[in-house]
């Protein structure tokens, strides 16, 4: 615990913090605590936004038997997502310029509960694709701030490492908790009051952290924070070329890591008479990508970045070809969480990345729009591949997910080495911007 409040201090730095813990050492010590309730804020954020978006594969074949619907009209939960995705994705960056980190997260984790309440209520199924727009809004505004927020800490690799991985532990628990209770004939939508739950868990601990404060909380650092806060416009980050190919390369990868934990349950149940037990494959699945986060480490750090992802979506391909190849239900269960295995530290590996690879004041849009994009391809894929299932069988599974996993590892390349992408960046952008003060759009201030 010293160890993380130490790294979380220089967050908190400025010229006045020094009068400060001279001349109150208990408000120094009340700082430094409260990094520590922000950065656990952001974990429990991570966590109720993986068990959000790791319940809806169990929950579908239990949904369409309540509802009475096909593939293609439970797939606008997908839609419902996708809709509330982009809208943060365009809203973003003016919301936290206007909001700050920590009220726009804590907005988002307000939505996220209100819409699970609402399908909570057991409406019409319609009712319950327009809540996911809702949800789909704040998870997205929280994926984005709390990994802006994470990646500007000392020690980020790690620290991202870790609160992924902590998502991960949410997606993994929320699909053995649904088939558990869907299993004891609890009607599914009912489900979702675990959701509120974990939201009302995220916002008292943000709170604790945040305080919901703004941009500047104290009168006589405005000069100070105006300085540290300075964000690159969305039109500047844009023009980045080592985002966009990032860009790409995560709403592909949210695709794919979606898409495949939100219909394997079915393609287990109805082609491989999984029965009950595949319930179980989603969480798996996560299982796999949580431990990874933490396990592939010391693999990634040695045989670099760009590198393992390669080899990592390599070895995703191979298990999707064994899934859709082999009868056996128990090696076709085995495959799928060595799938989320090798998928886990691709993502907290792109956030990395981009950080190295673009000026500072670039970071808050390019993570924002990362997050949000991504999120983006986590609800159009599985939509294409419900329509596609209601035609054709969901045997199309299997074909749909090689060729994302193929696609994405041929865009990797396209991403720039971060020194390179880093010096094409600082071409365009103004010298305050490639100095020892470059501190802006530091996320930590602009709370």
């Amino acid at each position: 615990m010293s160890n993380l409040l130490n790294e979380a201090e220089p967050l908190l730095h400025s010229p006045s913090d020094d009068e400060y813990s001279q001349t109150d050492p208990a408000k120094a010590t009340r700082d430094r605590y409260r990094a520590l309730a922000r950065f656990a804020g952001c974990c429990i954020s991570a966590l109720s936004t993986g068990w959000h978006d790791g319940c809806i594969g169990a929950l579908i074949p239990y949904l369409q038997l309540y509802y009475g619907i096909s593939d293609e009209k439970v797939s606008l939960v997908f839609i419902g997502s996708f809709t509330g995705y982009i809208l943060a994705s365009l809203l973003n960056v003016t919301l936290n310029n206007r909001l700050g980190v920590g009220r726009l997260i804590l907005l988002g984790a307000g939505l996220q509960g209100l819409a699970s309440a609402i399908t909570a209520c057991r409406p019409p199924f319609i009712a319950i694709a327009i809540s996911y727009a809702l949800a789909g809004f704040g998870v997205a505004n929280q994926d984005a701030q709390f990994n802006t927020y994470v990646a500007r800490l000392p020690g980020a690799a790690t620290k991202l490492g870790v609160m992924h991985a902590i998502y991960g532990v949410g997606a993994l628990s929320s699909p053995i908790l649904a088939t558990l209770l869907m299993q004891a004939r609890i009607v599914p939508p009912l489900f979702y009051l675990t959701n509120v739950a974990w939201c009302a868990v995220t916002i008292t601990v943000l709170l604790v952290g945040f305080e919901f404060r703004g941009s500047n909380p104290s009168p006589e650092l405005s000069q100070t924070a105006e300085r540290e806060q300075r964000v690159a416009p969305l039109k500047t980050v844009l023009s980045s070329r080592a985002v966009w190919p990032m860009l790409l390369f995560v709403v592909l990868y949210t695709g794919t890591e979606t898409t495949e934990s939100g219909w394997v349950v079915s393609f287990l149940m109805r082609v491989r008479n999984g029965g009950v037990m595949s319930g179980y494959a989603s969480a798996a699945f996560y299982a796999g990508l949580t431990s990874s986060r933490v396990v592939l480490l010391p693999l990634t750090a040695w045989i670099t970045e760009k590198r393992a992802v390669t080899l990592y979506s390599l070895i995703a391909i191979a298990t999707q070809v064994v899934v859709w190849t082999s009868p056996l239900f128990l090696v076709d269960f085995i495959a799928v969480a060595a799938c989320g295995f090798v998928m886990g530290p691709v993502y907290p590996i792109t956030v990395s990345l981009v950080t190295k690879a673009t000026p500072r004041e670039y970071h808050p849009g390019a993570l924002s729009l990362m997050a949000c994009f991504g999120m983006s391809g986590s609800a159009i894929f599985p939509f294409v591949v419900g329509s596609l299932a209601d035609r054709y069988s969901i045997r199309v599974l299997q074909p749909v997910l090689v060729s994302l996993f193929t696609t994405m590892m041929l865009v990797w390349q396209l991403v720039p080495s971060p020194r390179a992408a880093l010096r094409r960046s600082l071409l365009g952008s103004k010298p305050a911007s490639v100095d020892g003060s470059e501190n802006s759009a530091s996320v930590g201030s602009s709370i």
